[in-house]
This record gives structure tokens, C-alpha cells and sequence, in this order.
């Protein structure tokens, strides 16, 4: 028996709610890619075997199972493809979950998502990710309870309380310039606990821009109001993430690379959780042939980045009890 298990990049679109004052906080936005993408195959072993990409932390997520569950035998897991870590799309969220369902399927755990990602310390602020997994599509989460957070209880997991297709033909550009890589970890939990919370006005400006703006302009097509929305929700988000990564952006090529795709015909653009992913949506793959061409030659004469086109991903993964 081999099980294949396939996890897709996600763009990470922005913090609802830094302050916190009803109860929850964070609440996220988000949409997960056709690609970059996890590609995990298991197969029986009579020990734990990890071949291919990623070896170290594929292995790390695949133990916790085993003692969590005194799993007999193992198993042998290739990891054929990952996503570029610690650039904003992702990569541990999607990498733990397909090594965590590849191992639950393989040994017939009866085991849900909430629970592989709570185990695999997924989901502590942003949902998006875990949805991305499950569902596919264009995701928003309700963030988390204070309360469970402080007792690191299950239900600390951040409900996705919004979920649809994205427009099929819409199309992002992607950039990842070549400079330090986004916060994570240790790094991650500190930045976060030095940011000072924001003002309620300032949390009812984004949740208004998104209930009356990004989510009519999306069930109605309209690329332009989305990506208008998006472009100042990102700004918004950015000036009050600035302390923390020091400035709007992670760095000064990335403010650059989204000005240049906002002027050479990106709907919207900003920056993927702690960066330095970069991203412009256009309507169309002819469009975004053209804006991948435009930022790759203002980024040649600036410095290397990797530049691509990815499409979202809508495909919702088979029916896991949440």
C-alpha cells in the first residue's frame, strides 16, 4: 500500500484583530495556490524511514504521532517536493499536515485535522493554513479564544467562519527576493508578544474593509474592489506589524517590487504574512505573463528574486471531520 498525500502553498493576506478586546484575537485571511506544493508518498516499514526533501523536520512531525499514538512498526515517507521555508507561504503548516495524514492513514488512525494540528503545534494565531489543507479556496478565520490560548486548550484552534471558490481565471504573480528570510519560531512568538495592541478603530477600519468590501467584491467578481481592498487592508496591516519587521515591509525591495506590480497593472498587491513573499493579482494569465516579465526586469537590476505565476487552489480535500 502506498498513500499519497498532496499540501498546497497558501498566501497568508493579512491579521484581522490585533487587539482583543471581545475575547478572541488575530483572525486571518488567506487563499491557498495551485503550487509551490508538498508531496508526501508513504508506504509500510518496519521503521520509521524518511527519504527525499526536508528530511529533518518531516521526521520531527512524523515521531510525535508515533509517541503520541505508540504506533507498532513505522513507516517509510519520501518527501518529494516542499515549499520554500520560511518565506510566507506556509511551509511548516502544509509539510506537518501531509506527514500527519500520511502517517494516520497508513496505520488507520481515526484522527481529525484540529487534532493532527494541535499536536503538530499548527494553527497557534492563524487558521488559514490548516484551511488551505482541508479546504482549498479563499479562506477567512474567526482567530483565536484568549482564554483557550492561555490554557492551550483544542479549542484554541482558529474556526474558518468563511470559505468560497476564488475566480478561476485570476492569477498572482509571486516574488521572493533573495534577502532574510520572514520570522518563525522563537523569533516569531517574540514579535508578536512586543507588539502593542491596536486601537479598536483601527481593528473595525479592517473588519469593515473586508465584510463590505473584499468578500462583495469577490462573490461578485469584481477584481478591482477586491484588490483595492486588499491593497489598503496589506498597508493597514503592515504599519501594525512595522515594529516588529521594521517597516510596513520586510524589506525595502519588497515595498519596491509592490509598487512596481501596482503600477504595471496588479489589482492589489502586499506581502505574505512575515514576507519576504511578495504578491500582485491580475485577472487574467495573459496579464500576469505580462507583470511577471515587467518585475523581473525591475528586480534584475536590484538584486535576484524567484519570480512565478500560481493560480489558486479550490480543491477541498476529501471529507476529514474538523
Amino acid at each position: 500500500m502506498t498513500i499519497r498525500i498532496e499540501a498546497r502553498a497558501r498566501l497568508h493576506l493579512g491579521m484581522i484583530d490585533l487587539h482583543g478586546g471581545l475575547g478572541r484575537k488575530f483572525g486571518s485571511i488567506g487563499v491557498a495556490l495551485q503550487h509551490p506544493k508538498v508531496l508526501v508518498e508513504a508506504s509500510p516499514s518496519s521503521k520509521l524511514v524518511i527519504d527525499g526533501q526536508d528530511q529533518k523536520r518531516a521526521e520531527a512531525f512524523a515521531r510525535r504521532l508515533f509517541e503520541r499514538y505508540t504506533l507498532a512498526g513505522g513507516a517509510h515517507l519520501r518527501i518529494e517536493e516542499t515549499i520554500p521555508a520560511h518565506v510566507g507561504l506556509g511551509s511548516g503548516t502544509q509539510l506537518a499536515l501531509a506527514v500527519g495524514t500520511a502517517v494516520a492513514k497508513l496505520h488507520n488512525l481515526d484522527v481529525g485535522i484540529a487534532e493532527l494540528a494541535a499536536l503538530l503545534g499548527r494553527g497557534k494565531r492563524s487558521g488559514i493554513g490548516i484551511g488551505a489543507f482541508k479546504y482549498g479556496g479563499f479562506l477567512v478565520d474567526g482567530g483565536c479564544l484568549i482564554e483557550s490560548m492561555r490554557e492551550k486548550r483544542l479549542s484554541s484552534l482558529p474556526p474558518i467562519i468563511f470559505r468560497c471558490p476564488f475566480p478561476e481565471a485570476w492569477t498572482f504573480v509571486i516574488a521572493i527576493p533573495e534577502v532574510k528570510v520572514g520570522l518563525s519560531g522563537k523569533s516569531e512568538e517574540e514579535a508578536f508578544d512586543s507588539l502593542s495592541p491596536l486601537p479598536p478603530e483601527y481593528v473595525g477600519k479592517i473588519c469593515r474593509l473586508l465584510v463590505m468590501k473584499i468578500l462583495p467584491s469577490l462573490m461578485e467578481r469584481d477584481i478591482t474592489g477586491f484588490g483595492e481592498s486588499l491593497s489598503e487592508i496589506q498597508g493597514l496591516v503592515g504599519d501594525s506589524f512595522a515594529a516588529a519587521q521594521g517597516g510596513r515591509y520586510a524589506s525595502k525591495i519588497s515595498a519596491e517590487i509592490i509598487t512596481c506590480m501596482l503600477q504595471c497593472g496588479a489589482k492589489g498587491a502586499g506581502q505574505s504574512s512575515w514576507g519576504p513573499t511578495i504578491y500582485g493579482l491580475v485577472e487574467s494569465e495573459a496579464q500576469a505573463l505580462t507583470l511577471e516579465r515587467r518585475v523581473i526586469e525591475f528586480i534584475k537590476e536590484r538584486g535576484k528574486a524567484r519570480v512565478f505565476r500560481a493560480r489558486a487552489s479550490n480543491r477541498e480535500r476529501e471529507k476529514w471531520r474538523w
